[in-house]
């Protein structure tokens, strides 16, 4: 594959502007529930957190994906051994990642006296609950994007990094909202 700036341009304008309304959509979800995060602000400084993690993982998982089919080190099927191999070890990574995390950021809020009516146990529960929920998500979509992007001749490099990274904010936000609804808070 030659790369082309023209092309790059001409592929990834299209994908980009849809990246941005979603990201405006998800906007609009977190503001009207800004009141929800109001009372909690711990959640709020969660949702960078869940975010990033999320949308890294999953674009980490992209670009193995990418990589590998060009290289033929993965096959173009949903079978492939070697996939298997990079989702599971995505997760488990993911998970591990988003445990830590949720202790850290209840301890550093403790300690810099933000306001948390949360005991641990459902701090935890929300941000690892949001945080697998999302990898299993930006996992899917890696796979899809990648997969489609390399079978119409595009470049999945142009093409996982911001799908995932959107799907990833925008999901991020509602299933920390569905956490929080779960878990009761």
């Amino acid at each position: 594959m030659i790369y082309r700036w023209k092309n790059i341009v001409k592929n990834s304008v299209p994908l980009l502007t849809i990246c941005i309304v979603i990201e405006i959509m998800a906007g609009q979800i977190l503001q009207g529930n800004q009141k929800q995060l109001l009372i909690l602000p711990i959640l709020l400084v969660s949702i960078p957190v869940i975010n990033g993690v999320g949308g890294n993982i999953g674009s980490i998982l992209g670009a193995r994906l990418a990589s590998g089919l060009h290289v033929g080190y993965i096959e173009y099927s949903i079978r492939d051994k070697n996939m298997h191999k990079n989702l599971a070890v995505i997760l488990l990574i993911g998970t591990v990642a988003y445990a830590i995390l949720a202790v850290l950021i209840y301890y550093i809020s403790y300690l810099r006296d933000i306001e948390m009516d949360i005991n641990i146990l459902n701090f935890i529960s929300i941000v690892l609950g949001s945080g697998v929920l999302l990898i299993i998500t930006t996992s899917i979509v890696s796979v899809i994007t990648a997969f489609l992007s390399f079978k119409k001749g595009l470049d999945p490099d142009d093409m996982v990094a911001p799908v995932v990274t959107t799907i990833g904010d925008t999901m991020g936000i509602i299933f920390l909202f569905l956490l929080i609804e779960v878990v009761g808070i």
